[in-house]
């Protein structure tokens, strides 16, 4: 191997990049740790607060009994036959023709440790339309007999109520109760309705009012004929979500406002309530979540993901300048830098936990530039190389954090990066000699 020094180097190098990769993979599983980490203080924190909400309803329960007399067969043979009566029970439906749904949301930030979790508190008020039709005896000459009408509604965690929501309909109060065990109601809240208000053509008018509380996100489903929906909030980093956008929406530092209108004519979410109970399918709905913007782990597990990169093309500089300049950098010393780099990722890590991803960064890269700059002045013999490294060094974390915090170009960014410093490769090394260089001693020249 003495015979061509150059293969030599670059195997070595090679290897320490290899060697490096384990440190770099520790650190993103103690990323990957952390954020499981997070997650479980979120669920800590959910269970003594209230979990994710979903708004459902409300929905008119009606169940009704058939009776019908139909004949039946005895004996075949003698044709004798006889009369029974039969007795069907059925459940009516009923879906609101119009839901419009103001909905106003606050949020407090709740710590579990070192970890912020988003929670909110929220008031609903809510006006609809019930229109009655009746029911039609499916056989001929049936009888109807409505059972108790319920009108129901839900929400994802009961635990988050902050009082007894109010009910009105036709200008009565309803009393909302737990939905009762033996009345198999579809959704956990119910109140009784008189049966004498539903008369075919009925038109029933209701409010409801509802204050509520959950952690990072509220959900709702559009249930109703024409379903409308106004949420603010002083929350300045929504993220909508679900199967519908808003319509409409503003966003600025003061908070957000979003307004959603859903026809039953866009979602298939009637027919996915009515078949839940057999199917369990998920039914469609439209969200807000209120996760931070700025989640330190989702853009450490980034930084780590170019960590290799970033190990790479530092290690291509120094190799590139090393046979342009003739100097002479021991495989130990490249390994002391490659360390230098993969702590940079296990500092950024520890310190966005108590300070923001921003002032982690710097504090971060400032250190290890500071350190190898400290360094690379004694293995490069002066101190403007080793300034000159040191800038390269902030290039290189400058354009890391560009591809962190712009993630829709962060493709572009790198493949710039990546044909930037294959071109500065390509001008260092246009006059090199490589059959001469692969095959000589390095002399022992410093800059």
């Amino acid at each position: 191997m003495n015979r061509y020094p150059l293969l030599s180097k670059t195997a070595v190098i090679g290897f320490l990049m290899v060697l490096l990769m384990m440190p770099l993979s520790m650190v993103s599983n103690l990323v990957v740790e952390r954020t499981q980490t997070r997650e479980q203080a979120t669920r800590e924190v959910a269970r003594a607060h209230a979990g994710e909400q979903t708004l459902t309803g409300p929905v008119l329960h009606v169940p009704y009994t058939e009776t019908y007399t139909r004949t039946v067969v005895v004996d075949v043979a003698r044709n004798t036959q006889r009369e029974e009566t039969v007795r069907e029970t059925h459940v009516a439906t009923v879906f609101p023709t119009t839901l419009d749904t103001r909905s106003r949301l606050t949020t407090e930030i709740r710590w579990r440790g070192v970890f912020p979790v988003t929670v909110y508190s929220s008031h609903h008020d809510s006006a609809g339309r019930f229109v009655w039709k009746g029911v039609s005896a499916r056989e001929k000459g049936g009888q109807i007999t409505l059972g108790q009408p319920w009108v129901t509604f839900g929400v994802s965690d009961l635990r988050g109520l902050l009082g007894r929501p109010e009910l009105k309909l036709g200008g009565h109060l309803l009393a909302i109760a737990a939905s009762p065990a033996g009345a198999h109601l579809p959704l956990p809240l119910a109140a009784p309705l008189d049966a004498t208000l539903l008369q075919p053509g009925a038109t029933l008018d209701f409010t409801l009012g509802m204050d509520l509380a959950g952690t990072e996100r509220i959900g709702f489903v559009p249930l109703a004929d024409d379903n409308k929906v106004t949420l603010t909030s002083p929350w300045p980093h929504p993220s909508f979500g679900g199967d519908f956008l808003p319509r409409s929406r503003s966003v600025s530092a003061e908070g957000f406002e979003a307004s959603w209108s859903v026809p039953s004519l866009s979602t298939q979410a009637q027919q996915q309530f009515l078949n839940d109970t057999k199917e369990r399918t998920p039914v469609e709905s439209f969200s807000v979540s209120l996760e931070n913007p700025v989640d330190v782990y989702r853009l450490t597990e980034r930084a780590t993901k170019y960590g290799l990169m970033f190990i790479v093309l530092t290690f291509a500089a120094f190799f590139v300048l090393e046979m342009v300049r003739r100097w002479r950098i021991h495989p130990m010393q490249y390994l002391m830098i490659g360390a230098a780099l993969v702590l940079f990722f296990l500092l950024l890590l520890s310190l966005s936990e108590q300070v923001g991803f921003l002032l982690a960064y710097l504090a971060a890269s400032a250190g290890c530039i500071v350190l190898l700059t400290h360094y690379l002045r004694h293995v490069l013999g002066g101190w403007r190389p080793a300034l000159g490294m040191s800038g390269l060094l902030v290039a290189l974390y400058g354009v890391l954090y560009g591809i962190l915090i712009s993630e829709d170009n962060a493709l572009m960014m790198g493949s710039l990066l990546l044909f930037g410093v294959l071109a500065a490769v390509m001008v260092a090394t246009r006059r090199i000699d490589w059959y001469n260089v692969m095959g000589s001693r390095e002399e022992p020249v410093r800059a």
